[in-house]
């Protein structure tokens, strides 16, 4: 029988494995976006570092919050992301929800500037994401993105992502693969959309 703290080691790692599948798959470049993953059975959430890419992220720098956002543990002493606030909030309003991704996939991002839900084209996108709605512009790490977020998470109660207006994907599932493939699935639409609307027009 595994006890926590080999839990916990045991999720970090998993984080840094999807954190590099995230930017080698395409869906973040440089030092954007980030993970979290909520501990069973806690109130407690680990997070990527802000200012790290997703490529280099490792278990060790990995950085354990509350959901106040207080900072539990940080062995390198390196900052949670700025926008963990968000992911808080996700994790506050969604208790099914065990794993959140912020990442910014290009075509995803291209369609989150139209600000209007993502076009779902494929049978595949309207069975498992059912709607994709969009979540307005604000600074990245700002109070106004966390309450636009919010606002999103209140009005949109069982929605598996959402684009994030010049900003990207947030996309929530209840482990850290599902939220990886969540994002991929948008992005994968977002595309055949833009294919599409290059073939037959605009969608």
């Amino acid at each position: 029988m595994t006890n926590k703290s080999d839990e916990i080691l045991s999720l970090k790692e998993e984080i840094a494995l999807v954190s590099k599948r995230a930017f080698n798959r395409g869906l973040i470049s440089g030092t954007g976006g980030n993970i979290s993953a909520r501990i069973n059975d806690t109130n407690q959430v680990i997070v990527t570092p802000t200012a790290v890419s997703l490529l280099d992220v490792v278990p060790e720098a990995l950085i354990t919050v509350d959901l106040e956002g207080e900072i539990i543990d940080s062995p390198f002493g390196l900052k949670p992301s700025k926008e963990t606030t968000f992911h808080i909030a996700a994790y506050q309003f969604r208790p099914e929800i065990n794993a959140v991704a912020h990442l910014h996939p290009p075509y995803a991002t291209a369609y989150s500037n139209k600000a209007r839900p993502l076009p779902l084209v494929t049978i595949s996108s309207r069975v498992v994401l059912k709607e994709v709605p969009w979540v307005e512009c604000a600074a990245p790490g700002s109070s106004e993105l966390h309450e636009y977020v919010k606002e999103a998470l209140k009005k949109h109660g069982d929605v598996k992502a959402f684009l994030m207006k010049e900003h990207g994907v947030l996309a929530l599932g209840g482990d850290l693969k599902a939220a990886l493939y969540i994002t991929d699935l948008v992005e994968a639409t977002a595309k055949i959309a833009f294919i599409e609307s290059n073939i037959i027009g605009k969608p």
